[in-house]
């Protein structure tokens, strides 16, 4: 047997270097180790569209592609061998192996654009070549990335979306916790997903602002320029030392930028093993909880969040009460109430329909149609022997108007996926359907007209519609007053403010390059 199939055989896939190092420590020579891994016999493959430093080369056998063991040892070469694409996988297992592609930049560890280095969508785009991660686009998140072996399903989705929201009130809470503490302005601070997005010099973070502190702010050509504030989120999560390696890897990258302004780093995450402690603080980081930040009343608050949108329709369906309790304790976080309205909205209209029709319901479930693949998701579902209930759940302010674009979508893009979906279940099949769109405000003349005209006009499914006045009258059928109490409280007497709108900033803060 050919040697190098024999040491595949043996040690599993394996770079070429490696071989050659065996090869080496047999009794070969140099020269003679490098002629022979660079002579392959057929049945050795070589891995096309990933570069390992030194020309190094991953090779494997034919039967072993696609195998765990395959993917192990891939996994190990890149983590040994090549440390931006290393980054990027720790930091996408961190966050559940499922981001939006938008904040890919943010999680990778590599730079939009520095010189000598390589770019956070082309190590995306080389990391999808070959297979250990895929772009798949969420009806409802937009266009995401997933580690080889996750699936977007239900679960998964759930899952990202609390995530993702619980970051978010707690990025809120980071700015006004800047603010107060003089490191950073909250208008001129700002989070991801928002425009501009946030970057500093060549790298995106969660959360970056300029801080005038004396230490880090400094004099140029006698013009006062400020340092920043960068930090990046990680909920759900005890981070060990190769999670905080992209983070570390954005810091170094940016401390070899000469012309950078100083920086002041922080990484936020439920917990921190000994060694990525001790990592980041070496290399100057604050690494910190929420509840060191925050205090234990807040650090629960998050923690029960995520774990109650991770768990929606259960919690909507038996308790409640816990809703109100989000509230309550999230209330002082600047902006939490802008972050929780939608969500928590779907948890309150989940519990009336099944309080007042009966039946088990569904939050957050994603759909897919067998006739076009395509994908939907549903706010709350109602299943009630043969009766299926569909809303679409807007908890808007009581003085937002719903458009006609946004009814038009409804009608025409989900509602088909969603009944062509169900339809093709067998438990489904005999089924009658009714799509219903609820929101807190009202609906623009053209949009009820729109509405109108579609359930007169559609056979396959009733459709309907309740604004503010009809979503306060279908709560008084409830028993408990708990959720009319909280309703009146939350979504129409006293709406819980959300994130001012900030104003227009000069452009070195708002684009933040160095």
């Amino acid at each position: 047997m050919n040697k190098i199939i024999q040491l595949l055989n043996d040690r599993g896939p394996s770079l070429s270097s490696t071989i050659a190092a065996i090869l080496r420590d047999e009794g070969r020579s140099p020269e003679a180790a490098r002629q022979l891994v660079s002579r392959l016999p057929e049945d050795v493959r070589v891995l096309h569209g990933l570069p390992f430093p030194k020309r190094a080369r991953f090779l494997y056998l034919q039967k072993q592609f696609s195998t765990d063991r395959y993917w192990d040892a891939l996994t190990t070469a890149i983590d040994q061998a090549s440390p931006a694409y290393s980054a990027a996988l720790a930091g996408m297992r961190s966050r559940g192996g499922f981001v939006p592609s938008r904040h890919f930049e943010i999680v990778s560890g590599s730079p939009v654009k520095q010189k000598g280095q390589i770019a956070g969508l082309t190590v995306l785009d080389r990391l999808c070549s070959i297979d250990l991660m895929s772009k798949n686009d969420i009806e409802g998140v937009g266009e995401c990335v997933l580690l080889s072996g996750e699936i977007a399903d239900s679960n998964s989705l759930g899952r990202l979306r609390a995530r993702l929201l619980t970051e978010n009130v707690l990025l809120d809470a980071i700015r006004s916790w800047a603010g107060k503490m003089n490191l950073a302005s909250p208008k001129a601070t700002r989070i991801r997903d928002e425009d501009p997005v946030p970057q500093f010099a060549t790298c995106r973070f969660d959360l970056c602002g300029p801080c005038y502190l004396r230490p880090i702010r400094r004099f140029s050509e006698q013009k006062l320029v400020p340092g920043f504030l960068v930090a990046d989120v990680v909920v759900g999560a005890q981070l060990d030392k190769a999670a905080v390696g992209a983070f570390l890897r954005k810091c170094d990258l940016l401390g070899h930028l000469r012309n950078a302004s100083p920086f002041l780093p922080m990484l936020l995450a439920d917990g921190f093993s000994r060694d990525a402690l001790r990592e980041c603080r070496t290399l100057g980081v604050i690494a910190t909880t929420p509840e060191t930040l925050f205090g234990q009343d807040v650090a629960r608050a998050l923690g029960d969040l995520l774990r109650t949108l991770s768990n929606a329709a259960a919690v909507a369906a038996a308790n409640p009460d816990r809703i109100e309790d989000l509230f309550s304790r999230l209330s002082a976080i600047e902006g939490a109430a802008g972050n929780l309205r939608g969500a928590l909205f779907e948890l309150i209209v989940g519990h009336m329909v099944r309080a007042i029709e009966g039946g088990s319901i569904d939050i957050g479930t994603l759909v897919r149609s067998p006739k076009d693949g395509k994908s939907a998701e549903i706010d709350v579902r109602l299943v009630n022997e043969r009766k299926v209930l569909v809303c679409e759940c807007k908890g808007y302010q009581p003085s937002a108007v719903v458009q006609k674009e946004e009814v038009e979508s409804w009608l025409t893009r989900r509602l088909p996926t969603i009944y062509s979906a169900h339809k093709s279940e067998g438990r489904f099949s005999d089924s009658t359907f009714r799509f219903e769109f609820w929101t807190c405000g009202t609906f623009h003349p053209e949009a009820a007209q729109l509405l109108q005209g579609a359930k007169s006009a559609t056979k396959k499914y009733q459709i309907d519609w309740r604004d503010g006045a009809a979503v306060k009258e279908y709560s008084n059928q409830l028993k408990a007053p708990g959720i009319r109490k909280m309703l009146d409280e939350h979504y129409f007497k006293h709406p819980l403010s959300s994130v001012e709108q900030l104003p227009d900033l000069p452009r070195e803060f708002l684009n933040l390059h160095h």
